[in-house]
């Protein structure tokens, strides 16, 4: 059984060996860098003020030939035209405010002009680089805003930017920097490569059963780590690259195969670790489907009480009642009472029974406002959250968590115990992060000598396999 151990871990070491390293090595770019993206903060600062001034179709009329009530609406700016932006079953719709047109298709025009507008600095050199009908490399996580258009600044950094068709809204953006970056981190960690990633189902598969492999790889391994320790004189029979593999493999076996383990997680496989959403408790918190009354009232009071800095709204339904939430450059949401849009951010007591309302009949364990991050609701790196948060424990069987945003009322965060599983599964034992060590510098200091462990343990593997296979074949030849 042993030798058979032994042979098995050899010979899949030799099959994945370089994929694994490849695993581990981008993981140690994937500290610093990750694939380029528009967070949220960027894109809210490059938005037009909102001006009504020449709206002259209401929401009910723009919206009247779009068929089924859609699931939102928000109001915002386009190539200095207000625009209703309407939320249904196949997506987005955008239609002008001051005439009632819809956005068919932004064209090349339209949309290096909404360029040069974004970044005027860059007015002179903006220019339209090509039209995306399918995926390009950076655009693989942002499939549901093609086709886009994608144009080049002109830059000192090269930035590419994209804009949505459909909406007419920029997604993404992308310096040289990060593009090159990308290739050494995110890009091969994720084996996000374009002919592979476009098939979903494809991708999944490669990545599922490479990370069953190296997982069976890796158990293999430190069995026969294990067998194998005390014997001989440095307590391994092994030599050389060998004997620095036995002794890496011991120290850092456990912590490959929790990456690899969790890195499996991560593709929730064959339904493990799925989570329904919060689609009852959002339908609960509202109380009633949005209608096009309440979009109305929202940009009737906007046109009556003009608000410096928003860039943008949108009417919400909450408890059977409409609001504004009012989003301005900084990041900020407000909620806003109508006709009037004075400031009405929910009270406690609202807040409790929005939480009763959420889940009818479910125990309530604990309800409060929470200021700091707990073992679910945490800003991470590159994830920030908001605080303070007002979080609602149910005692029903799946311990339910709600977190509401007491600024808004908007529901912020929900757990359940398919997202439970997999923050534990996968986001605790892929990117360490449990409380006191996801902070950075202690996160970096604590992560990158365990992954420059594993890469080693990987690449003496790896040199162990192409040293065998060529002394294999100089015996063929012999």
């Amino acid at each position: 059984m042993r030798r058979a151990l032994v042979a098995t871990h050899r010979w899949l070491g030799i099959a994945g060996g370089l994929l694994f390293l490849l695993w581990f090595v981008s993981g140690i770019a994937m500290l610093w860098a990750r694939m380029p993206s528009l967070d949220e903060a960027e894109r809210l600062r490059l938005q037009p003020k909102l001006d009504l001034g020449a709206a002259r179709v209401s929401p009910t009329d723009a919206a009247r030939n779009l068929g089924p009530a859609t699931a939102s609406v928000r109001v915002a700016m386009l190539d200095g035209r207000p625009v209703y932006r309407f939320a249904g079953p196949g997506g987005w719709t955008t239609i002008f405010a001051d005439d009632g047109s819809v956005l068919e298709r932004l064209d090349t025009d339209r949309a290096t002009r909404l360029a040069r507008a974004l970044f005027p600095e860059h007015a002179a050199t903006a220019r339209h680089d090509r039209r995306l009908e399918s995926p390009d490399q950076w655009t693989l996580q942002s499939r549901a805003s093609l086709p886009a258009h994608r144009l080049r600044l002109g830059d000192a950094d090269d930035t590419w930017i994209y804009v949505d068709e459909q909406t007419g809204e920029l997604f993404l953006t992308a310096t040289r920097g990060e593009r090159r970056s990308a290739y050494v981190s995110a890009v091969p960690h994720w084996l996000y490569f374009t002919p592979l990633r476009k098939d979903g189902s494809l991708w999944s598969n490669v990545v599922i059963y490479a990370s069953l492999l190296g997982t069976f790889l890796t158990l293999t391994g430190i069995y026969v780590g294990l067998r194998m320790y005390g014997r001989g004189k440095r307590k391994s029979p092994f030599r050389g690259a060998a004997l620095w593999h036995h002794w890496t493999g011991l120290i850092f076996g456990l912590v490959t195969l929790t990456w690899v383990f969790s890195g499996l997680a991560s593709m929730q496989p064959w339904g493990w670790l799925e989570s329904e959403g919060p689609g009852e408790e959002l339908q609960a918190l509202a109380g009633r489907p949005l209608e096009g009354a309440d979009a109305a009232a929202l940009v009737a009071a906007l046109a009556a009480h003009p608000q410096p800095g928003v860039v943008s709204a949108e009417a919400a339904v909450q408890g059977g009642r409409p609001w504004a939430i009012l989003v301005r450059a900084d990041g900020s949401r407000t909620r806003a009472a109508l006709p009037g849009l004075a400031p009405a951010p929910p009270p406690e007591a609202e807040l409790a029974a929005m939480a009763a309302r959420a889940k009818p009949g479910a125990p309530i364990v604990e309800q409060r406002l929470i200021h700091a991050g707990d073992a679910y609701y945490y800003s991470h790196h590159n994830s920030p959250r908001h605080f303070p948060a007002w979080r609602v424990i149910y005692g029903d069987a799946e311990n339910t968590r709600l977190y509401l945003d007491p600024r808004t009322g908007e529901l912020t965060g929900f757990v359940n115990d398919g997202s439970r599983g997999f923050r534990w599964w996968h986001l605790a034992l892929h990117r360490f992060d449990v409380p006191g060590l996801r902070e950075r510098p202690l996160w970096d200091l604590v992560t990158l000598p365990l992954l420059a462990g594993v890469s080693l343990v990987c690449l003496l593997g790896v040199w162990m396999g192409v040293r065998r296979l060529r002394r294999r074949e100089r015996a063929r030849r012999a």
